[in-house]
């Protein structure tokens, strides 16, 4: 069920649809009493009735209902409405910085007063016990006064205790953005895997363009573990050597070579800034053959520990832990890896052998799973859904969630 404009949800009047992403779509409504503008959040029809997926949501609203900053988006209810569950939030209009980042209008400063922003909240949250685990453009909006805000807390999950929006799910952050650690899979994260996100955004701002991108998810992820991060000053010129350092120290692939917390990072970009005298940014620079070529460079001498600008070859003969068979694509372009419904379809596959019996259709119904699954990696739709070319982001969770005019 969705809904539809002019219907009553609880107190809440829907008024216009906002955005719409791999598993939920955001409504803009109005609550008449208290007579002020919501964002409602409500699951697809083709997740509402999974179990694991209400169940995120359920957490999601738990997790960041106990989050109070002035830049994370505040959860006002959780509720449900015939039995589908939705999100009640703070309307924000404005747009999100991968909008900003499409319309190149975005100057040094208000990076870095954005960038600070994100990192007061991100610091708050982990001293809260909070990871957020999919920090990407997409999910920091602006309005119009210019204050950025941290949403989609969906895939968040509580450090101390391991426990998730996803229960026992096992969920992707988005490619381009995921540490290493958490691309492998990783259960002992910290809040270097948000600090590694952050840094990639940091990264695609001044730099101009993400440092790992590809044609399947998969590879994009491959990258993140295994291969060394290309030189921003190489791909864009006009990045200063100090800039350079405090970025190749944001993305170390070792956790502890990184910045201890976000406001850390920030506050070691603006020294190199200043130190570089840096006055704008210049995306117009970027040198896409750089990419090529960053696997076969120096490493420079301030490069940080384990940075050789090689492929790593004591890893490289390591399969990354997750399989090309386990990643399975949403229609919204989610990347999720052991989700109940994937459980649910095994089970069911599993069920309909043993009734029909006999080797002989078990050994036909492997070949035509293997078959299906190298034709899926093939089809078009699934690099389509991968990656998305003008931003160089894979929409995993890109619900752009509580902006007006998406």
């Amino acid at each position: 069920m969705s809904f539809t404009i002019g219907q009553t949800v609880g107190p809440y009047t829907v008024i216009e649809q906002l955005g719409q992403g791999g598993m939920a779509t955001v409504y803009k409504a109005f609550h008449a009493n208290l007579s002020r503008y919501v964002a409602i959040k409500v699951l697809h029809v083709a997740f509402s009735s999974d179990e694991g997926f209400q169940e995120r949501f359920r957490r999601e609203a738990q997790i960041v209902g106990r989050l109070d900053h002035p830049h994370i988006v505040p959860i006002f209810d959780y509720a449900m409405q015939e039995n589908q569950p939705y999100l009640v939030m703070k309307f924000i209009e404005g747009q999100t910085l991968k909008q900003d980042l499409r319309s190149e209008r975005l100057t040094l400063q208000e990076v870095t007063r954005i960038m600070t922003a994100v990192a007061d909240a991100l610091d708050y949250a982990h001293r809260n016990d909070v990871l957020h685990r999919d920090v990407k453009p997409s999910n920091i909006i602006v309005d119009r006064d210019g204050v950025p805000y941290l949403t989609d807390f969906g895939l968040a999950r509580i450090a101390s205790s391991g426990e998730s929006t996803l229960s026992q799910d096992m969920m992707l952050g988005t490619p381009q953005y995921i540490s290493p650690e958490q691309a492998q899979g990783r259960r002992d994260l910290g809040p270097s895997t948000d600090i590694y996100s952050l840094g990639v955004v940091l990264y695609e701002l001044v730099v101009g363009r993400v440092p790992f991108t590809a044609d399947t998810p998969y590879a994009i992820i491959h990258d993140h573990i295994y291969k060394s991060l290309p030189l921003p000053s190489r791909v864009n010129p006009a990045v200063p050597e100090s800039v350079e350092r405090a970025l190749l120290k944001a993305l170390a692939k070792n956790p502890e070579d990184r910045y201890r917390t976000a406001g850390e990072m920030i506050q070691a970009f603006k020294a190199a800034v200043a130190e570089g005298r840096m006055s704008e940014l210049s995306r117009q620079m970027v040198r896409p053959e750089a990419f090529a070529e960053s696997n076969y460079v120096a490493a420079p001498p301030y490069a940080p520990p384990g940075y050789t600008g090689q492929p790593i070859p004591q890893m490289m003969s390591t399969p990354v832990p997750i399989s090309t068979g386990q990643l399975q694509m949403t229609p919204g372009g989610m990347v999720v890896t052991g989700s109940s419904a994937t459980r649910k379809n095994k089970r069911r596959g599993n069920g309909a052998a043993w009734a029909l019996g006999g080797c002989f259709v078990f050994i036909c119904a492997c070949v035509l799973s293997t078959g299906l699954i190298f034709s899926a990696f093939g089809d078009e739709r699934f690099k389509q859904n991968g990656v998305s070319e003008a931003s160089g982001e894979t929409d995993l969770l890109d619900l752009s969630d509580f902006a007006a005019g998406v």
